[in-house]
């Protein structure tokens, strides 16, 4: 994939910050994954990539 997971996920970084994620997270699924899949992927909430 074309970003990096941040190493730092323990605080809450803000919606913005996770923009980078959350547009990943659409582009699996828009490959078929599911959405709690894509999400566990590319390392974020299942909530946060319903946003």
């Amino acid at each position: 994939m074309d970003f990096e997971i941040r190493e730092n996920r323990a605080t809450a970084q803000g919606l913005r910050l996770l923009s980078a994620e959350r547009a990943a997270c659409f582009r699996l699924v828009k490959q078929r994954y599911s959405n709690n899949e894509s999400c566990w992927i590319v390392g974020i909430k299942p909530k946060t990539g319903r946003r």
